[in-house]
C-alpha cells in the first residue's frame, strides 16, 4: 500500500507545479514527509482545527486537518485589478493600461468593463474606441458554410463522430455529450469555450497595443477525439513525425486536432492507481465504523486530495494543448504568420507558448510565468552557445534538438525570448513578425535570412545590449509560486 501511496505522489506532484494564483494559496504537508503540495482557491478554517479548501473551477471541497497545511492569503485577480482601475483615477491612459492587465489574466469581462471607464474618462481615447469597434466586428455572426463542415467531415473521414458549433469554430468530436459529473457542460463545448476565449483575447491583445489584425471570415475547423488511441492513427496518417505529439495545428487544411488528455497511458496509469487508492479509502471508512481504525481520517483526506490533483492535472494538460494549437491557429487566420509562408518554428513555438497558461483547471490568460518554460530556459542559460539571441534567431535552436530534452529546452528559449520580446520591444517584434510575413510562400527561410530581417527590426539596438537586457529580464521573472513562498517568507519574519 505504501508503494502505491507513494508511486501516486511523485508523479501528481510532477503534473501540478506552475499554477496561477486565486484567493488562497494552501500548502498541504504530506504525513510523515517533507513533500508538499500547493492547492488554489478558497480556504476556511472550521472550529475542531479543520480546514475546508473550495476549489474554485471543479466545484470540489476538501478537508485538512489543520496541523497539515499553511494559508496563504493573497488578493484574486479581480481585486487587484479592481485597485489598479481604482488608482488609475481620471486617467484614461492608465485605466486603459490595467484593462490590459486584466485581459492578460483572462478576465475579459473585467477587460471591457475596463474599457468602458476609459470611454467615460476620454470619450476620445483611441485604444479604446479601436476596441469597440473589434467587438462589433467579433461578435457579426458568421454564415453557416456547409461547405466548411462538408470539408471537414472529409479531412477526417470518421462517420461517428459528430457536429458542434460555436460562434467562431466548427468542432468534429467523438466525445460523450452527457456533461460529466459536477460539470456544467460537456467536452466538446468545454473545448469551443476555450477556443473562444483564446479567439477573442488574441485579437483583443494586439489591437489593445495598436497592431491590425485581420478578423477570421469563417468559422476555422477543429477536431477532439475522444481516445488517444484514435488521435495517434489519425494524426500519424498525416505525418509519423506526429506521433509523440499532444495536439496540432496543420497549416495546409487549417485544421486543429486535439484528444481527451484522460485517455493517454500517463492518465491511464494514474487512475489506475486511483482505483486501488479508493479501494483502500473504502476500506479504511468500513474499519472506521467498525473502531478499527485510528487513521481513516487521514487517509480519505489524502485519497481525496490526489483525486482532485489528478482531475486538475488532466485539465490543465488539456488547456495547455488547446490553447497553444488554438495559438497557431489564430495567428495563421489573422495575417500575423500567413499560412503560406514558412515561419520559423521557434517563432510560431514562442507565440503559441506566450498563449498557453493553464492554472487551476482554467485558461487563466496570455503571458503568465510558467514554471516548466522557466525552469528549461534556466537549465540551458548557462550554455551560451545555444542559449543565445542569434542561434534561437536563426531556428538553430530546433533544427539542432534532436532529443526530447533538446525540443523542451528549445521551447523554453522560444518562450523566454518571445516573453521578452512581446512585453518589452512588441514595435519592433511585430515588425519582424511582418517581415516574415511578406516572404516568399513555401521558401525555407536561410539562417542568415532570418538573423538580417531580425537585425533589421531591431537595428536601433545593439545584439549585446539586447542580450543584456533579455537576461536581466528573465533573472526578474517569477512565478506565482515564488511570489507566494516571498510573502509566506516575509510573514514570517514579522512574526
Amino acid at each position: 500500500m505504501q508503494r502505491i501511496l507513494m508511486s501516486l505522489v511523485v508523479v501528481a506532484f510532477s503534473l501540478v507545479a506552475g499554477r496561477t494564483a486565486s484567493a488562497d494559496f494552501l500548502i498541504y504537508n504530506l504525513p510523515n514527509s517533507r513533500s508538499s503540495f500547493v492547492l488554489e482557491g478558497t480556504v476556511q478554517v472550521n472550529p475542531g482545527r479543520t480546514v475546508t479548501y473550495f476549489h474554485p473551477t471543479l466545484k470540489e471541497k476538501l478537508i485538512f486537518a489543520l496541523e497539515d497545511v499553511k494559508i496563504q492569503r493573497v488578493p484574486t485577480n479581480r481585486e487587484e485589478f479592481n485597485r489598479k482601475l481604482a488608482q488609475a483615477g481620471k486617467d484614461a491612459d492608465k485605466a486603459f493600461e490595467a484593462s490590459v492587465w486584466a485581459l492578460k489574466r483572462g478576465l475579459l469581462r473585467d477587460y471591457y468593463q475596463g474599457v468602458d471607464k476609459v470611454l467615460q474618462i476620454d470619450a476620445k481615447h483611441e485604444d479604446a474606441k479601436r476596441i469597440v469597434e473589434l467587438k462589433k466586428e467579433m461578435d457579426k455572426p458568421l454564415p453557416d458554410d456547409p461547405n466548411t463542415e462538408s470539408e471537414l467531415k472529409r479531412i477526417v473521414n470518421r462517420p461517428t463522430m459528430r457536429i458542434a458549433k460555436s460562434k467562431h469554430f466548427v468542432l468534429m468530436h467523438d466525445t460523450p455529450e452527457k456533461k460529466a459529473a459536477g460539470r456544467q457542460k460537456n467536452r466538446a463545448q468545454e473545448r469551443l469555450d476555450l477556443l473562444e476565449q483564446v479567439y477573442e483575447s488574441f485579437l483583443l491583445l494586439f489591437h489593445s497595443q495598436d497592431v491590425q489584425l485581420d478578423i477570421p471570415k469563417e468559422r476555422m475547423k477543429v477536431v477532439l477525439f475522444n481516445e488517444h488511441q484514435d488521435y495517434l492513427e489519425f494524426a500519424t496518417s498525416w505525418s509519423p513525425s506526429l506521433s509523440s505529439t499532444s495536439g496540432f495545428w496543420e497549416a495546409q487544411r487549417n485544421v486543429s486536432v486535439f484528444y481527451d488528455h484522460a485517455t493517454d497511458e500517463q492518465f491511464k496509469g494514474l487512475q489506475a492507481l486511483m482505483k486501488e487508492l479508493r479501494e483502500i479509502k473504502d476500506d479504511a471508512k468500513k474499519a472506521a465504523k467498525k473502531g478499527l481504525s485510528t487513521n481513516a481520517k487521514d487517509v480519505i483526506r489524502f485519497v481525496n486530495t490526489l483525486e482532485l490533483l489528478t482531475e486538475i492535472s488532466q485539465e490543465n494538460e488539456d488547456i495547455t494543448v488547446v490553447s497553444h494549437e488554438a495559438t497557431h491557429q489564430m495567428a495563421g487566420n489573422t495575417g500575423l504568420f500567413p499560412r503560406s509562408v514558412l515561419v520559423p518554428a521557434w517563432v510560431h513555438e514562442g507565440l503559441a507558448t506566450y498563449f498557453e497558461a493553464p492554472g487551476d483547471a482554467v485558461w487563466s490568460g496570455i503571458g503568465a510565468v510558467n514554471a516548466d518554460r522557466l525552469n528549461w530556459y534556466r537549465g540551458l542559460e548557462p550554455d551560451r552557445v545555444h542559449s543565445n539571441i542569434g542561434f534561437i534567431v536563426g531556428d538553430q535552436i530546433f533544427d539542432f534538438a534532436a532529443t526530447h530534452g533538446g525540443k523542451l529546452h528549445g521551447y523554453g528559449q522560444a518562450w523566454a525570448l518571445t516573453h521578452f520580446l512581446l512585453e518589452r520591444h512588441l514595435k519592433e517584434f511585430v515588425a519582424y513578425y511582418r517581415m516574415l510575413g511578406e516572404m516568399p510562400p513555401d521558401v525555407a527561410l536561410s539562417q542568415e535570412l532570418l538573423t538580417e530581417l531580425f537585425n533589421k527590426a531591431f537595428q536601433g539596438t545593439t545584439r549585446s545590449a539586447l542580450d543584456q537586457e533579455w537576461r536581466s529580464y528573465m533573472r526578474s521573472l517569477k512565478t506565482d509560486m515564488d511570489l507566494v513562498a516571498e510573502r509566506a517568507e516575509k510573514s514570517a519574519k514579522k512574526k
